[in-house]
């Protein structure tokens, strides 16, 4: 049964009237509780209904608003601690500059955009950008949509960004990232479990929170001799993905490869993250 009703107490409110009261969702308020984020003031014996009351709407206002603005969830959960003016100026600021970045590239596009537009400029270098890949959305197999949606809303902070009526398909965002999810699997074998690689901005901070959320962290944090720091994380179908951010220039562990540090020529800015995921 969905803890999703009002209590008959005054000033008290069950998961989803309080989802609706401040702006979270259900999914959002499961994990901020896993989290210590945002912890229910009360449970329902019985029931194991989760109870809110009137004192944290203000907090799970500000976490909402915080949220939206893409704040990390470590320095939201700074600013609900207690901080100084000048701290929460400065973790401000630290996330204007990551907004920054992001605007950066975006401008980067808009420049390739407008360059397209004016036909006596467009060249055949200005065509290429016509065969840009400009999004990957990775196609996964799984087993249980329903539990699957779940688990990467709650145990990895994921959004629905939207579901086909007959559950064939759910896509799931995250920063940067669009996942989709193809359900049912119909092969005769097992089914095959993917990899892949996400750069994310502080993958010591990532892998705690998700630890505490619940995810199956399969391999922990750790600074890796092809020069990333990074951990893996598995979903219920057996999905990996490696999350991390280079540590260090890839040249400079080329004997790990059997390489001279000569031989090696990498793009500094490769190794740097492409936003919050």
């Amino acid at each position: 049964m969905d803890d999703d009703h009002m209590d008959d107490q005054s000033g008290r409110w069950q998961i989803g009237q309080f989802a609706e009261l401040v702006g979270l969702s259900i999914p959002q308020l499961r994990r901020y509780d896993r989290l210590r984020l945002l912890e229910p003031d009360g449970r329902e014996a019985q029931s194991g209904y989760r109870y809110y009351t009137r004192g944290q709407t203000s907090a799970a206002r500000a976490i909402a608003l915080l949220r939206s603005l893409d704040m990390p969830i470590a320095d939201i959960r700074r600013i609900l601690a207690g901080t100084s003016d000048a701290e929460r100026r400065q973790l401000f600021r630290d996330h204007r500059a990551r907004l920054e970045a992001r605007l950066d590239e975006v401008r980067r596009l808009l420049e390739a955009v407008d360059a397209l537009t004016q036909e006596d400029t467009v060249t055949v270098d200005a065509r290429t950008y016509l065969t840009t890949w400009l999004h990957l959305m990775p196609r996964l197999p799984v087993t249980d949509m329903d539990r699957s949606v779940a688990y990467y809303q709650e145990a990895l902070g994921f959004r629905l960004a939207w579901r086909i009526a007959d559950d064939s398909l759910a896509a799931l965002a995250s920063g940067e990232i669009e996942m989709l999810l193809l359900v049912p699997w119909t092969g005769d074998s097992l089914l095959p479990a993917q990899s892949a690689y996400v750069y994310v901005e502080d993958p010591d901070a990532l892998c705690a929170e998700y630890r505490q959320a619940g995810a199956d962290i399969v391999e922990p944090v750790a600074s890796r001799p092809y020069g990333m720091r990074d951990f893996i994380v598995r979903d219920p179908d057996g999905h990996r993905f490696t999350l991390g951010r280079g540590e260090q220039r890839l040249r400079e562990v080329a004997d790990h490869y059997g390489l001279s540090p000569e031989t090696v020529s990498v793009d500094p800015q490769w190794l740097q993250p492409r936003g919050r995921s």
